[in-house]
């Protein structure tokens, strides 16, 4: 890459940290961007969202970031433009962090009913930073009709690749609180976004920034004929993945300093500030659909004959 190359992307950069309500996303932006789009039908709301860091250099780049926040409480420019030139997982933090900013999304308010639209604005900001180039983009979609959610639960969990055991617990956790949601309805069509999972993978100067994000559709039928009545659940599951390299061997100083001087946020506080906190009683929900819940569905129906 020569001078002018790097200077004609640091102005690129420049435009979208300034203008970026002026850019026009192109065909390609457009398409990994509806990837996310909320669908039309049913209540879509966001119901939790993590964010990890991975990758050999993850604990080099949270040291970093602990220096940047010395940095900015100092008041220190120089040093700020020194780190975000040097720790490209702190420009990302950074850039991901200004994105964020501008939209609704804030996964510290599971419950803000602009989240599942903010998300979305959110993908398609970063998708237009010149730095970022998408390595992979694609959707799966799973049908599932059957009465015992554990299993369910489960299978849903096997879909996101790279799942650490922490995640898994507040993925069921979404997926529990969306059936509950279901059976307080009969013969409706509930959509929610269960969960968006981030990952920030440091393995060298390019940063792989991961999202991957559930939607499910459940249809609750209910009906009463001779015997107890029956609860009948069809899913539908589609779990969108896109993956983002953030071009490190082409940042620059010049590129740091114009985001150092539009805004600055460490690695451990973007991952931090893109947490949903667990609720205080996530603890004690108990699985409902499993053997135990058919076991007391058949003692009600010898109970009725």
């Amino acid at each position: 890459m020569n001078a002018s190359d790097a200077q004609n992307l640091t102005s690129q950069f420049d435009t979208w940290l300034n203008n970026h309500q002026h850019l026009v996303s192109n065909q390609q932006q457009l398409q990994h961007s509806a990837l996310f789009a909320v669908p039309r039908d049913g209540d879509s709301t966001v119901s939790g969202q993590n964010t990890i860091g991975a990758g050999k250099n993850a604990q080099t780049e949270s040291a970093q970031g602990k220096k940047l926040d010395d940095a900015i409480s100092a008041g220190n420019h120089s040093e700020i433009v020194r780190l975000l030139t040097e720790s490209t997982g702190n420009a990302v933090s950074s850039i991901l962090g200004l994105a964020q900013s501008r939209t609704g999304w804030n996964p510290l308010d599971p419950d803000n009913d602009k989240n599942a639209e903010g998300f979305q604005e959110f993908v398609s900001s970063i998708l237009k930073v010149p730095f970022f180039n998408v390595t992979q983009s694609e959707r799966t979609t799973v049908h599932y009709e059957e009465e015992n959610y554990n299993s369910l639960i489960d299978k849903v969990v096997g879909l996101y690749d790279g799942i650490t055991e922490q995640d898994v617990p507040l993925i069921k956790n979404s997926i529990v609180n969306l059936a509950k949601a279901c059976t307080s309805r009969v013969n409706t069509q509930n959509t929610k976004t269960l969960f968006v999972q981030n990952t920030m993978n440091a393995t060298g100067t390019d940063i792989v920034v991961g999202i991957q994000q559930t939607f499910m559709m459940m249809e609750r039928s209910h009906s009463s004929g001779k015997g107890a009545p029956k609860d009948q659940y069809k899913t539908e599951i589609t779990v969108n993945v896109m993956e983002l390299t953030f071009k490190g061997g082409l940042w620059n100083e010049s590129a740091a300093e114009k985001l150092a001087d539009k805004f600055v946020k460490s690695w451990d506080n973007w991952l931090d500030g893109t947490t949903t906190p667990a609720s205080p009683s996530a603890d004690q929900i108990q699985f409902c659909f499993g053997p135990a819940h058919r076991a007391r569905q058949k003692q009600e129906a010898d109970a009725i004959k």
